[in-house]
């Protein structure tokens, strides 16, 4: 097994719902976000979304809301095993607008 970046970056919130990256590849799926640059007030919710079925409709999987300072700021996502679809968003739903570096990571 080899674990692989599927796909990176940094994306600022603009409070709406935000795709961090799609993926098709078959696999167990990670996210990963470096919520370093939230501050008090702040809230971020990160969504992970798969199908069950090849021609099913993508839904949500995981939902995690994070507020606030974060003590330990890089969080992981469950893993997810997905042969047809994965997609993570995230959405600022209080405070500020801010970047927060991300990576979708797959074995």
């Amino acid at each position: 097994m080899v674990l692989q970046v599927q796909v990176s970056g940094t994306k600022t919130t603009d409070g709406t719902e935000q795709t961090l990256g799609t993926s098709t590849y078959v696999g167990v799926h990670v996210v990963q976000i470096d919520l370093s640059a939230m501050q008090a007030g702040d809230t971020l919710r990160l969504k992970v979304k798969t199908k069950t079925l090849t021609s099913g409709t993508e839904n949500d999987f995981i939902v995690q809301t994070f507020s606030g300072v974060q003590a330990e700021p890089i969080i992981q996502s469950e893993p997810v095993t997905s042969p047809f679809s994965f997609t993570a968003t995230i959405e600022r739903t209080g405070g500020s607008d801010r970047a927060y570096p991300w990576s979708i990571n797959t074995v």
